[in-house]
């Protein structure tokens, strides 16, 4: 009877021992930016992976999973949830592309503050979560430090691609796998930008100028979707970039006005993107 009635105790603390999810109506939306690593479903503008997966398992446990890769490093997080929203399993892994096996490095959650915005198990459209993870890493099967992980996550299965929260996080993955900068100008597009107009009528404009002009003109700029040469960002360089303010300002309003551009592509539509120019003057 002792022996029973011990066994009944660890049970019930093992049971009263697992985390429990939070369901907070209210909680902050997904569609803002702060100090919580991003998953969702809309996946990389690139390739169409997704960082966000959720599964209901034979078990009927649900799984969330997130997920990050660069090509060199990576994240991997899972919540393990059952019906009665009680965390079973929480797994965190980080790696990269160099493996040493004689040097195993290996992640232990401790613990977990999972928060969702609804129960899972009556609707999975619109689910948003965040969370914050006590990491223990392990060097060897030695504790070498403890340290937070915090990452939020969002569903957008069934949204309306054109509503607003929708193309916030499209923009927000672009930036993120660096397909885009904060400016929305495409980084590395399909098809680069191309000179359309003869540079000629503009090499005679700079020669009118006042005072010297070198003889390669060499700048940064921004070619928008209709060809032009946008006024900012604009950045002259070499000795074109030392020159007075006044004549800088000339120079830009020039190319401006005197050159058209074929825009950069990206399947197939023209996009903003940013290059170096290079323009013989003499």
């Amino acid at each position: 009877m002792r022996i029973q009635f011990i066994i009944l105790i660890l049970i019930t603390n093992f049971a009263f021992g697992q985390e429990k999810v939070t369901i907070d109506q209210n909680l902050v939306k997904y569609e803002i930016k702060d100090e919580f690593n991003r998953f969702d479903d809309i996946g990389n503008p690139k390739n169409d992976l997704e960082s966000l997966k959720i599964e209901l398992k034979p078990n009927s446990n649900l799984e969330i999973k997130n997920s990050y890769s660069s090509g060199f490093t990576g994240n991997d997080i899972s919540f393990k949830i059952n019906k009665n929203l009680e965390i079973v399993e929480t797994k965190y892994n980080y790696w990269t592309d160099v493996i040493d096996l004689d040097n195993i490095r290996t992640y232990k959650v401790k613990n977990v503050k999972l928060t969702l915005n609804q129960n899972p198990f009556k609707k999975i459209n619109g689910l948003r979560g965040n969370y914050i993870l006590e990491i223990q890493h392990f060097y060897n099967d030695s504790l070498t430090k403890t340290d937070t992980f915090k990452g939020k996550f969002k569903s957008f299965k069934g949204a309306d691609k054109t509503s607003t929260d929708y193309l916030w996080a499209l923009e927000q993955n672009k930036i993120y796998y660096g397909i885009t900068n904060e400016n929305g100008v495409y980084l590395r597009p399909d098809k680069m930008p191309s000179l359309k107009s003869n540079y000629k009528v503009l090499t005679e404009k700079i020669k009118e100028l006042k005072g010297y002009k070198p003889e390669r003109l060499r700048a940064f700029v921004v070619i928008n979707e209709n060809g032009k040469i946008e006024r900012e960002p604009f950045r002259l360089t070499g000795e074109y970039g030392h020159l007075n303010y006044e004549t800088q300002n000339l120079i830009k309003e020039l190319l401006i006005e005197f050159t058209d551009w074929y825009p950069a592509c990206v399947n197939e539509k023209e996009v903003k993107s940013q290059i170096p120019i290079v323009i013989g003057i003499e």
